[in-house]
């Protein structure tokens, strides 16, 4: 009786062995899944990182953009305005047709520049908004 129970608790023995073996190869592919899933993401994290550090940097350059853009487009509407109030000042004394002519193509030609700066500026604000 004695080599029976022996023989019953050396099998119950070799199956918790054999269970506690499987359940640790489960742990280990497990904890390897884990481990590559965390480098994934630690790489996916870094590459995220530089988007963003690439976006600020086209941000702030978009930002000067339009800032030379608007400083552009005061100084032209500053120019009209002077040309227009030279052309109302001058109107009184006279001026000949040439001269009367190249003070509104050159209003005219400021006025077309200004727009292209405009629609340059609303360009750059659609693409920003995708």
């Amino acid at each position: 009786m004695n080599d029976t129970s022996t023989e019953s608790n050396r099998n119950n023995f070799e199956r918790l062995k054999e269970s506690q073996q499987q359940a640790l190869e489960r742990l280990y592919r497990k904890t390897e899944d884990f481990v590559n899933s965390y480098k994934e993401i630690k790489e996916e994290n870094t590459n995220l990182k530089e988007n963003i550090r690439d976006l600020n940097s086209k941000i702030t350059e978009l930002k000067l953009q339009l800032s030379k853009i608007n400083t552009d487009t005061v100084l032209k509407d500053k120019e009209i305005s002077d040309l227009k109030n030279l052309l109302l000042n001058t109107s009184n004394n006279k001026l000949s047709v040439q001269d009367k002519q190249h003070l509104k193509s050159r209003i005219q030609e400021l006025i077309s520049r200004i727009d292209v700066h405009l629609e340059q500026y609303d360009d750059d604000k659609k693409e920003l908004d995708y």
